[in-house]
């Protein structure tokens, strides 16, 4: 296994835990990525996201972007990763993430063009584009976001306000 989860808080195995990750993050395709920078202060932003077997998400996003910016200015970055409730305030699930974010270059850019591409089969069909992609020639870049430490409730699962915790081992 190329991760594996450290429980800091709850009674569930890592396994176990590492499976409902996993799970929430196959049926999710959009994150909420916060970040804060020195002029603009906090911000947050919607993405559609991929992720690999290393708990790494990748994004894409215009480098003219607020969080863009915040991103080349500081690489700590939290993000959130949930599935609409079917009633209100009842079986939540979802994910807070924290770790470093920022664009992603060489084989770093590799891997976020193949995961990104196996969740969206449609990204950068055109060899030009990809191409853009994988030198930083265009407006847009590729990121990453690395996982270090996650909160994940899924009341279906793991029980109603349930919150667990853990820290990615890599």
């Amino acid at each position: 296994m190329p991760y594996r989860l450290d429980p800091t808080r709850g009674d569930r195995p890592a396994e176990e835990l590492r499976k409902g990750v996993e799970a929430l993050l196959a049926e999710a395709m959009v994150l909420t990525l916060a970040t804060a920078g020195h002029e603009h202060g906090p911000h947050a932003n919607l993405a559609f996201f991929a992720h690999d077997d290393d708990l790494v998400l990748y994004f894409v996003s215009e480098r003219a972007t607020r969080h863009s910016h915040h991103l080349a200015e500081e690489a700590r970055a939290s993000a959130t990763v949930f599935l609409p409730p079917p009633v209100f305030g009842e079986q939540l699930r979802g994910i807070q993430l924290t770790g470093s974010a920022g664009e992603a270059w060489g084989h770093q850019a590799e891997a976020a063009l193949a995961a990104y591409r196996g969740r969206f089969p449609s990204f950068a069909r055109e060899e030009d584009v990809r191409r853009q992609f994988l030198t930083g020639g265009g407006a847009a870049a590729l990121y990453r976001f690395q996982v270090e430490e996650l909160t994940v409730v899924d009341e279906p699962h793991f029980g109603r306000r349930n919150y667990l915790r853990a820290t990615v081992v890599r």
